[in-house]
């Protein structure tokens, strides 16, 4: 017993002295985070209500589990202080921005091993955590940190890779299972940030044997990560909205093909032009540094430096493309800001190559930016919707049906239609198509809807939803009780069909 508290105490005062070496990485850490929380102050402000955000602020509910986030629904009880889940943000956006900090500080010591970070760094960091796709992320109320998490338990176990191999095995495979526990829209992260490290070092002649060891530890310990989870720990889904299995064997390569296409064009059409072109010239400049700096033959050094920003961009994405039915949305492609923040690091981190310096700034300036527009937008619609919601109650007050006498028979309401977005917000997308698919009108209203059943002390009424009642008011011809520039009330007996506008 003895020699066991012995050998733990041993193993434990390593970890500490392991810990002491990465002491400096805590100010800098510090100073990204305020970088962020500054740039997401409009969203924080706006106090939205983001997709499920709602039914989990109105049940406390959590529900991560249908997809096997088990560790998301254990941390959640921690950060909300019990198992019903109260609204309790800004909380774990803050804690959301922390852990993004981490990580990107992570990135840039694994990418450059310097002890001292410079403007050009931080700023090279700064699409990690306010490109497009994962404001999306940062909007949730409830699922931001976890989100976050994901990505640290990808990038973290890099800092052990020079441990023995048994140990950065493990250290792999246990990030990998937190990865897939949190979030799984994070697991083209590691494979990523493997192969820029192992291009770097073959560009820098390192030990092709070494090189090779780390490559083939990294891969046995990331498959073995997916494939616990897999096995034992991914619930079959209880919702369509994303697959868990691969198309036939057939099919895979040409699904993948096509699901990757898919995801390259949403990106054309999300992204404005001048973000498009800025991304295009940073990558230029990455493989011409990568050219510069290796101490290979320069035509071989090329086409690794091409194959390499290829497959980094390829699995961006993660393990989604491969699945028969991926997700396509915002909080799913994150991915790509992470592959442009690996771009951004080897620039910022290499002698020189000022241009593509200035090409990051720019970039990193111009999602700086659009954070504000992102939180202002987000502001502006909630307070559209609610007006709209206010114009409809006051009307349905004034409808004799709404009173009803028989309390064992509430009024079933269906609501059809959506109220698009406010004009202010319609004006904004025209410059940028991604706030469409950050906000996307349906969801937007389907809150509003969710609030005239939950917030508001409507009585006596029940959602009427044809999917679960097997009953659409839109097929009827209920008579017009109501009609206005906004809306149009149908109702009879006990049936009210409100059409929105």
């Amino acid at each position: 017993m003895q020699n066991f508290i012995g050998m733990i105490s041993q193993y434990w005062g390593k970890q500490k002295e392991s810990m002491k070496q990465y002491q400096f990485m805590i100010r800098p850490c510090l100073i990204l985070a305020a970088v962020y929380t500054v740039a997401i102050s409009a969203l924080l402000r706006a106090n939205y209500s983001y997709r499920d955000d709602l039914r989990r602020a109105v049940c406390g509910r959590k529900g991560w589990d249908n997809y096997g986030r088990y560790l998301s629904n254990f941390l959640s009880s921690i950060i909300h202080a019990d198992d019903y889940l109260t609204d309790v943000s800004p909380l774990p956006q803050l804690l959301a921005v922390l852990i993004m900090a981490a990580s990107g500080i992570i990135i840039w010591y694994s990418v450059s091993e310097k002890r001292k970070i410079s403007v050009w760094d931080l700023v090279a960091l700064i699409p990690l955590g306010l490109s497009p796709y994962f404001l999306a992320c940062i909007s949730f109320k409830y699922d931001s940190p976890y989100m976050a998490l994901s990505i640290l338990a990808s990038v973290a176990p890099i800092l052990y890779d020079k441990h023995s191999s048994i140990q950065y095995i493990l250290i792999v495979t246990i990030g990998t299972l937190v990865m897939c526990t949190t979030y799984q829209a994070s697991s083209g992260i590691f494979p990523m940030l493997t192969i820029l490290l192992s291009v770097k070092r073959w560009n820098n002649k390192e030990n092709t044997k070494t090189i090779f060891k780390f490559l083939s530890n990294s891969v046995l310990g990331y498959f073995a990560g997916l494939i616990i989870f897999k096995l034992f720990l991914m619930p079959p889904p209880k919702t369509q909205y994303v697959s868990s299995t691969l198309p036939p064997i057939g099919k895979l390569i040409p699904e993948t093909i096509k699901h990757l296409l898919k995801y390259f064009v949403i990106i054309k059409e999300d992204f404005k032009v001048e973000w498009l072109v800025l991304i295009c010239l940073m990558m230029a400049a990455f493989l011409s540094v990568m050219v510069r700096d290796s101490q290979r033959n320069k035509l071989v050094a090329a086409c690794g430096a091409g194959m390499a920003l290829l497959a980094m961009l390829f699995v961006s994405f993660g393990m989604y493309p491969v699945l028969s039915k991926p997700l396509f949305n915002p909080r799913a492609m994150y991915g790509f800001g992470v592959f442009i923040t690996l771009v951004g690091i080897v620039l910022s981190t290499s002698k020189k190559i000022y241009s593509g310096k200035f090409v990051c700034i720019l970039l990193s300036w111009c999602f700086f930016v659009f954070s504000f527009t992102y939180g202002n937008a987000l502001k502006i619609q909630e307070s559209y919707s609610e007006f709209r919601m206010e114009a409809l109650l006051d009307d349905l007050k004034d409808i004799d049906i709404m009173v009803s006498k028989n309390k064992n028979q509430p009024m079933r309401i269906q609501f059809e239609g959506t109220i698009g977005y406010a004009p202010a917000v319609q004006h904004m997308s025209k410059e940028a198509e991604i706030l469409k698919q950050l906000m996307p009108a349906k969801s937007s209203w389907t809150n509003g809807v969710y609030k005239f059943f939950h917030y508001y002390k409507v009585k006596n009424v029940i959602w009427n939803l044809p999917t679960k009642s097997g009953l659409d008011l839109t097929t009827h011809k209920l008579p017009v009780l109501k009609d206005n520039m906004f809306h149009t009330i149908r109702g009879k007996d006990q049936y009210i069909l409100i059409e929105m506008k």
